[in-house]
């Protein structure tokens, strides 16, 4: 059960990558085989809730809670989210805290993110000696689901670096779900597609967002993300 990134990374190379902009992409993370084996951990043995705002504030709420609610107060529900989006505040995306209940599988990956060997690497790649833990949940993003511009800066929890890694094969752009970087006056600079089997990491002032999923999308946007921490 116990999972690790692959042997033939060259991490000289990922620092020299990540120093440029303090943000990189790393492909072919895991072996093969685990890929698959944790794409599949999320797709079809992990439960998410559904992660969204109402004027302003986080909210979670599980499937079968937003499903059992009346016409009514979907709408209303539905016209929050889409009112504090509209003013650039917001987000609605499935999530699922890692925990002891999680699937195995999942917490070994946290256990794995968590391990000296893996946070004396990132410590390396990012010049940051501070760095002492990494939190991590799964995150699932289907049809209509966004996530709003902003920066990941918290600093009661010292987030030091923001990551994805990805399991989602075969994306195509046009379906949406683009991890889309920004200038810090809002101007657009580039956005990664969603890669099977990556690690993306990047410094948690970055402003990015999630693009929007198309309703013509047929696929699942799948990653467990999270932050490196200081504390």
């Amino acid at each position: 059960m116990n999972k690790s990134f692959s042997t033939n990374l060259d991490w000289d190379a990922i620092k020299h990558q990540f120093k440029e902009d303090n943000r990189v992409r790393i492909s072919n993370i895991w072996l093969p085989e685990d890929a698959q084996e944790i794409s599949r951990c999320l797709d079809q043995e992990t439960d998410f809730s559904h992660a969204y705002t109402q004027t302003g504030k986080a909210t979670v709420q599980s499937d079968q809670s937003l499903r059992s609610m009346t016409g009514p107060d979907q709408k209303t529900l539905f016209q929050n989210l889409y009112k504090d989006a509209s003013q650039g505040v917001g987000f609605w995306y499935g999530r699922h805290l890692i925990s002891p209940t999680s699937p195995a599988l999942l917490n070994s990956v946290k256990s794995y993110l968590n391990s000296e060997d893996l946070l004396e690497k990132i410590r390396f790649m990012s010049d940051r000696a501070d760095i002492k833990l990494a939190s991590a949940q799964g995150t699932q993003f289907t049809p209509g689901n966004f996530l709003t511009r902003h920066k990941d800066v918290v600093e009661r929890e010292g987030r030091v670096l923001a990551f994805v890694l990805g399991f989602t094969p075969n994306w195509h752009p046009d379906w949406g779900g683009l991890l889309q970087f920004y200038e810090d006056n809002g101007t657009p600079r580039d956005a990664w597609t969603p890669q099977f089997n990556s690690m993306t990491i990047f410094d948690v002032q970055h402003v990015h967002s999630v693009t929007y999923l198309a309703p013509f999308c047929p696929s699942k946007r799948l990653s467990i993300t999270g932050w490196f921490r200081t504390k």
